[in-house]
């Protein structure tokens, strides 16, 4: 995954002088200081809906990273890079995703090497997600029934990914391109305020959506829109009524495209 347009950076210095030196987390000796592998600085991107936040970070040696996340001291949620894949990797992007816009958050990151050393940073980093003015209702597009797919790239990157809620996960076609489409069910006839095609995106500057359209029921066509990602979903506005909905991608950098999420607005 590529860095994105940065919305809003919080540049955190979680080296060695915010761990404390060489003492372990909680007095725990078995606990290193995270600036020990940790490479620059670790960087937050907040998306403009104050929904998700992209955390990135470098560690040397490689590391399986993870970070534990919450709006309490307690933490309560966590997170890791998909592109692990099992193993230890140097560059970690992870995702932070259902967050509230106008909420501060904490957070701590831990990374073990393949020597089994654990290294965590001591203090809690923060940051403050966006106020979103004028957010729509709640997607409901999430739990939404596919009902067709161009295609998939295998079941872990399967079609129901881009309808989970879960900004972590993607649906990716098989060199789909611009043919890639997907088509989902709401269950019943709704009237539709917004619609979103989050894309994913490869490291190497393929599958990533420029722009897209929805066919309602089979019907009218609406589009094309820009196409969102994690930072900046792009919200479009539109005004119609329908149940089943086939997003298209139109024009993108070809490759396997496809959708971190597809949103749905209801009226607010």
């Amino acid at each position: 995954m590529t860095a994105r347009p940065l919305v809003a950076v919080l540049a955190l210095c979680l080296g060695l002088t915010a761990c404390g030196g060489t003492g372990g987390t909680n007095g725990s000796a078995s606990i290193r200081p995270f600036g020990l592998v940790e490479v620059g600085k670790t960087r937050v991107q907040l998306a403009a809906d104050g929904r998700s936040a992209i955390v990135q970070l470098e560690t040397n040696p490689p590391t399986v990273c993870a970070i534990a996340y919450g709006t309490t001291a307690s933490l309560g949620s966590i997170a890791d890079d998909p592109n692990m894949g099992g193993t230890a990797i140097t560059r970690h992007t992870v995702v932070l995703d259902r967050l509230i816009p106008g909420t501060t958050y904490r957070f701590r990151l831990t990374a073990t090497d393949a020597q089994g050393l654990v290294f965590q940073t001591r203090e809690l980093g923060t940051f403050t997600t966006p106020r979103n003015v004028g957010i729509l209702a709640r997607d409901i597009a999430i739990g939404a029934k596919v009902v067709a797919v161009s295609s998939q790239w295998s079941s872990a990157f399967k079609a129901a990914n881009a309808v989970d809620g879960n900004l972590s996960t993607e649906w990716a076609s098989a060199g789909d391109g611009n043919r890639a489409f997907i088509t989902i069910d709401l269950g019943r006839e709704r009237q539709i305020a917004g619609i979103s095609f989050i894309t994913r995106e490869m490291s190497d500057g393929s599958a990533i959506t420029r722009t897209f359209a929805v066919v309602v029921d089979g019907r009218r066509r609406y589009g094309p829109f820009p196409a969102g990602n994690l930072i900046d979903p792009r919200i479009a506005r539109v005004s119609f009524i329908g149940r089943q909905l086939r997003f298209d991608v139109v024009s993108s950098t070809g490759g396997n495209t496809g959708a971190s999420e597809i949103e749905v607005f209801a009226p607010s």
